[in-house]
This record gives C-alpha cells, sequence and structure tokens, in this order.
C-alpha cells in the first residue's frame, strides 16, 4: 500500500509547486510582484543640499543647470526604461586633489566624477555610478589610472591609454584630444577642450562606453557631455543589457549657490 501512493504523493507536490509558479508569473503579470518606477531627480533639493554642506566660497563650487536629452534601460523581466527631464543639475564641490561633479537625473539614477589636477594636468580619478530597476538598486564605484582629461598642453590626436577597477570589474580605454575651439554660452564665447574616451569593460560585465567630453579650457568644467553606453551582465534571470544615451549642454557659467 505504501509503494502505491508514493507517485500519487509526488504528483500532487509537483502540481502544488507549478500552481505556486503560476500564481507567482500571474501576478508578475499583473504588476503585482516588481513594479518600476522613476522620479525625476529635485533641482531645488540639490541646491538645498549644496548649501547645507561644509565646502569652499566661491571658485568653481555651485549647483550648474545642464539641458539633457537621454535614457536608460534594461532588457529584464520584459524590459523597461527610464527618461530624462528636461534640466538637470551637476553640483561641484572641492575635494583635495581638485573638483567632485554630481550629476543627478533622477531620484535613484546619479553619477560622481572626481577630477584630479595632475602634473600631465586633469585627470578622471572615480566615477560613480547609481541606478535601480524594478525597486533593486546598482551601485557601482570604478577607481581610475591615468584617465587623462585634460592635458596640460593639448595636442589634437593625442591619445593616453587608461585603466579603470570596481569590485568585479576591469575597464581598459584611450583618451584622445579631438579638437579645441569656442563654444557660445549665453553670449560670451568659452574656450574648449573636446576629448573623447572610449572604453572597453572586461571579467565580471561587459560591453563599451563612449563619452565626448567638451571642457572648459581653463578649469576643466564640463560644457557639453555626450555619452553612450552598451553593458550587460550576468544575472539569475540570464544576461541583462543596459543601454544608456545622455546628452548634457551647460546653461550658464554662474551656478546656483
Amino acid at each position: 500500500m505504501k509503494r502505491a501512493r508514493r507517485p500519487t504523493r509526488r504528483i500532487t507536490i509537483g502540481l502544488s509547486v507549478l500552481g505556486i509558479v503560476l500564481l507567482i508569473a500571474a501576478a508578475w503579470a499583473e504588476g503585482f510582484l516588481l513594479h518600476d518606477s522613476s522620479q525625476a531627480a529635485s533641482i531645488s533639493q540639490a541646491l538645498r543640499h549644496f548649501r547645507a554642506t561644509e565646502h569652499t566660497s566661491g571658485g568653481l563650487s555651485g549647483v550648474y543647470l545642464y539641458a539633457t536629452k537621454g535614457r536608460e534601460s534594461v532588457d529584464a523581466l520584459g524590459g523597461t526604461s527610464h527618461t530624462y527631464p528636461a534640466k538637470t543639475s551637476i553640483t561641484v564641490t572641492e575635494v583635495p586633489c581638485g573638483i567632485q561633479l554630481r550629476w543627478t537625473a533622477l531620484e535613484k539614477r546619479s553619477t560622481n566624477w572626481v577630477f584630479c589636477s595632475t602634473a600631465a594636468g586633469t585627470e578622471l580619478r572615480s566615477s560613480d555610478e547609481r541606478h535601480a530597476f524594478f525597486g533593486l538598486s546598482d551601485h557601482t564605484v570604478y577607481l581610475c589610472s591615468g584617465r587623462l582629461l585634460l592635458p596640460k598642453s593639448p595636442v589634437v590626436g593625442s591619445t593616453k591609454s587608461f585603466t579603470c577597477r570596481s569590485s568585479g570589474n576591469i575597464e581598459v580605454g584611450k583618451a584622445r584630444v579631438l579638437g579645441r575651439g569656442t563654444i557660445d554660452l549665453g553670449g560670451s564665447r568659452v574656450g574648449a577642450i573636446r576629448v573623447r574616451t572610449d572604453l572597453r569593460i572586461r571579467s565580471g560585465d561587459s560591453g563599451s562606453e563612449t563619452i565626448d567630453w567638451w571642457l572648459d579650457s581653463a578649469n576643466a568644467l564640463p560644457l557639453r557631455i555626450e555619452l553612450k553606453s552598451r553593458t550587460s551582465r550576468k544575472m539569475w534571470v540570464g544576461r541583462v543589457r543596459y543601454r544608456e544615451n545622455l546628452s548634457l549642454r551647460l546653461l550658464s557659467l554662474k551656478p546656483m549657490r
């Protein structure tokens, strides 16, 4: 009798597990389990945070406004995307080696860059990336060596190799000086150096990123940024692909303080 009952028990358990899986799938399809949303970052909040933080007065410090176009997306769980607001901010504060720039587009989408002054020129020393999809946050910090953005004596066509590392990834790339000229900003002509950084990501993640920087030739403040990122990561749902396109254009050299 016991041998006769075992198959029936296994079938019952199997049906129960299948029923649970179907319920989870149905709940997910109806949006009950995983819900993705994005909220534009508040520029006024960035200004309040700047005023409440200790920093050196004057200089480049302040909150700068940028005309913004772009979006980020992932293809996991049916895919979703976040469109950036038409205007975002970069908060500039002084740090021991130079300046820190914090760009915020969404409440959970931001990037911190640290620009350091060296004997060779202005280098991007670190990049702190934060994203969130379906309520799940992702935070990656890259520490870079040799990522020269603004050479002391820029030569059009010159290139410089660099390497950036995070806890599980390595970025290998080159920075190339594309040109020099002026940009019209509020009726004033500002001297600018255009540099492109191309990199490929190895180890844990994979993919590529290209950024065109138009930097103020006097102080390395970004006048324009054009970014294109195509990366992927292996996760429990399979390989997840991330895409980002971003265009930033400075609206005024005078920051809010």
